[in-house]
């Protein structure tokens, strides 16, 4: 672990060395559409550190594909400081409104090092950013969300980018709640001046979701057109509880164990482990790790594994449990009690043996080792039962009477 910290370190000392290195300048080229239809470019790689560099050209981004680099490498050399890349942006036939981006990269070619040495390799960036024309009518929107109380306001900011006033202008929520019934939600109408900008606002009651993510489409019409924005709504953090262990083992032993995970999360937590410290009398004396499990959305999995006790002896132990998912999210700790029992306390237990049969503090408030007293009959019960005893014992009588006369009969027909 310690080597690996290390290592880090050395990678950011490395790397924030090259940043110090080298250098772009400018950073970034802004090109407006509706001034040109070919720009020709060029930026400076500065070499601070004058030292004997190969460097690597290429490009990526939406404009990749209209950029023509004059060059693909270059090398820069401790007499002279400084390196020029030169390019060409050819527009394309169809510029949507606003930004299209695109960037060339400058990056160190790897170095013949073995592979036991640690280095690393500089990339920069030079940033191109072309401004396409908006039409008359043209509005940008943003979605955002704030919690007060019980109540989440759902906010769509809008901004008039077109060469027009907008003289109606409104958006509409959708987002579906805890029940998956869909809310809808809309704010009220205005109008959005050129080059102004407005927060359009509306609210819902925050016991309309549970704990999780919800998505949320704003549909925004303004003067026959729309715009339409997906984001996801958070409510709370991701929950993990732990609902169940076990709260007796056998001394000396090694017990299989049961532990209930309830994901309070609305959505499936995948990579679900426990790290469990055992302590003794506040002294930790054993720490172990659940396997990892899945759970799908606001339900409860139960993890079945081994305890080992072969070498702890009776008595009272606390288990301090930390949830961990998603391999970076940890939950609070949470502390079971537990009694570790003899075999023949645990066998006594497991079959429901009376109370007084069994002494320690293991078995009290437990329901499943109370003594079962028999139930007293109440007055009410009683009248009931003999009024059935009754009725019985006169249709018994009235069966047999009815059985002697045929028989009667029948003699007299003989």
């Amino acid at each position: 672990m310690k080597t690996k910290i290390i290592t880090w370190i050395i990678l950011f000392l490395l790397s924030f060395n090259s940043l110090l290195a080298l250098g772009i300048s400018p950073a970034k080229t802004t090109i407006n559409s509706e001034e040109t239809k070919s720009y020709a470019g060029e930026f400076l790689v500065i070499n601070n550190d004058l030292e004997d560099m190969d460097l690597t050209i290429s490009t990526q981004g939406e404009l990749a594909q209209y950029i023509t680099l004059k060059t693909k490498e270059i090398s820069l050399h401790r007499e002279g400081g400084t390196g020029t890349i030169y390019y060409t942006l050819t527009l394309p036939d169809k510029i949507p409104p606003g930004e299209t981006l695109g960037a060339i990269i400058v990056q160190q070619k790897p170095s013949a090092a073995n592979e036991n040495t640690v280095s690393s390799q500089l990339v920069l960036y030079h940033k191109i950013i072309l401004l396409g024309p908006y039409p008359d009518k043209y509005v940008i929107t943003k979605l955002n969300f704030h919690e007060s109380g019980n109540t989440i306001r759902f906010v769509s900011e809008v901004e008039n980018k077109g060469k027009k006033n907008i003289d109606t202008i409104k958006t509409i929520f959708y987002v579906n709640d805890k029940e998956q019934q869909q809310q809808v939600l809309e704010t009220q109408p205005t109008s959005l001046a050129v080059h102004d900008d407005k927060l359009l606002d509306t609210t819902i009651d925050k016991n309309k979701f549970v704990p999780g993510q919800f998505e949320v489409l704003a549909i925004t019409t303004y003067d026959g057109q729309k715009t339409e924005v997906i984001k996801k709504l958070q409510i709370g953090k991701p929950e993990i509880d732990i609902t169940y262990f076990d709260k007796y083992f056998t001394s000396n032993e090694v017990n299989k164990y049961s532990l209930d995970l309830l994901n309070k999360w609305n959505q499936q937590i995948e990579n679900i482990f426990v790290d469990i410290t055992v302590k003794k009398d506040n002294t930790q004396i054993d720490q172990f790790r659940t396997k990892s499990v899945d759970l799908d959305a606001q339900t409860t999995k139960r993890i079945n594994d081994y305890f080992d006790a072969k070498n702890k002896n009776p008595g009272s132990y606390t288990f301090d449990m930390v949830v961990n998912f998603w391999n970076n999210y940890r939950m609070e700790t949470k502390t079971f009690k537990s009694e570790l029992l003899p075999k023949e306390k645990i066998s006594a237990i497991e079959h429901n043996v009376p109370e007084e049969t069994i002494t320690g503090k293991a078995i009290e408030n437990d329901s499943s080792t109370k003594e079962i007293e028999p139930k007293s009959i109440d007055a009410k019960t009683g009248i009931i039962i003999g009024l059935l005893l009754f009725i019985s014992i006169i249709l018994v009588i009235i069966l047999i009477i009815v059985r002697q006369k045929k028989e009667n009969k029948e003699q007299d027909q003989l």
